[in-house]
């Protein structure tokens, strides 16, 4: 008979939350919300980003969009739900206009224990056919500082000094639109391009 396979981890324990509910202290599931909007005039994409408040960890640094999975929520409602918090849009009423696709499924998603907390991370990537105006009036106190639009490039990428590795995210992303524009291919589609062979990369058998 062969030995039994060693795994490496901690069984969740259970608590009692009162009024006959269990609950147990699982890994969290957070999201990230890569928002890329195409102007068409200018034939450039920009990402939302964030600059962290001093509420928060990491203050001063930026990131994307991000949050935790609340009780009863969907990843992409979470998804909804943060990016209007954060930064006053409303994905909701855009994608009843036309102007906003968010997918029912994650870009990826990182679950290696020595991550950020040990989350559980859901990457979306959000596209848009217009840049909203940005308000953080529907954030937490002191959560977020200052919000921008920046170009998905290099250049502006690293002017910034980032949380989480968010810069890295971005970069891959610029990396395809410096190439589609230079095959002269970029354009409004060019982020679900990315998202389909993103995934094909990592998922091959699976799309």
């Amino acid at each position: 008979m062969s030995a039994k396979p060693r795994f490496a981890h901690r069984p969740n324990q259970p608590f009692d939350a009162g009024g006959g509910r269990i609950v147990f202290d699982s890994r969290s599931v957070a999201i990230t919300a890569i928002v890329v909007a195409f102007d068409e005039r200018s034939r450039v994409h920009h990402a939302l980003v964030g600059r962290r408040g001093p509420a928060v960890d990491f203050s001063g640094l930026w990131c994307l969009v991000c949050g935790y999975l609340d009780w009863d929520e969907s990843l992409p409602n979470a998804v909804r739900r943060e990016v209007f918090e954060e930064a006053g849009v409303d994905l909701h009423a855009l994608e009843a206009a036309g102007a906003a696709r968010v997918p029912e499924q994650p870009l990826f998603v990182q679950s290696d224990p020595a991550s950020h907390r040990q989350n559980v991370t859901a990457r979306f990537l959000v596209e848009l056919s217009e840049r909203p105006l940005l308000t953080t009036e529907n954030a937490e106190p002191n959560e977020v500082a200052e919000l921008r639009w920046i170009e998905v490039a290099r250049g502006p990428i690293a002017s910034l000094e980032w949380a989480f590795g968010h810069d890295r995210i971005l970069a891959e992303l610029a990396d395809f639109y410096a190439a589609e524009h230079t095959q002269g291919s970029l354009d409004a589609g060019s982020t679900r391009r990315f998202h389909r062979r993103f995934l094909e990369r990592r998922y091959p058998f699976d799309v």
